[in-house]
């Protein structure tokens, strides 16, 4: 596996994680950002690992525009 292909899966992993994941004092518009990121990664997955492409942008390469937006979205470290 290509190591940029394997660090952008560990990403959208920890991603998906982190947008179903809440704690005390979350505000509402964090929790709807994460929310909002959790489904655009739903949308936008990857169709396997070995050679992705994009399950919402009809066949294209994967991640996509919209995959990379949603995993930086639903992480507190680039927000």
């Amino acid at each position: 596996m290509n190591p940029d292909l394997h660090t952008q899966l560990a990403e959208y992993d920890r991603a998906v994680a982190l947008s179903r994941e809440t704690y005390k004092g979350m505000t509402s518009d964090e929790r709807h950002v994460r929310e909002f990121a959790g489904q655009q990664l739903a949308e936008h997955a990857p169709s396997n690992r070995t050679d992705p492409s994009c399950t919402g942008c009809d066949e294209a390469p994967w991640p996509c525009t919209t995959a990379r937006g949603a995993m930086k979205y639903a992480d507190p470290r680039w927000n």
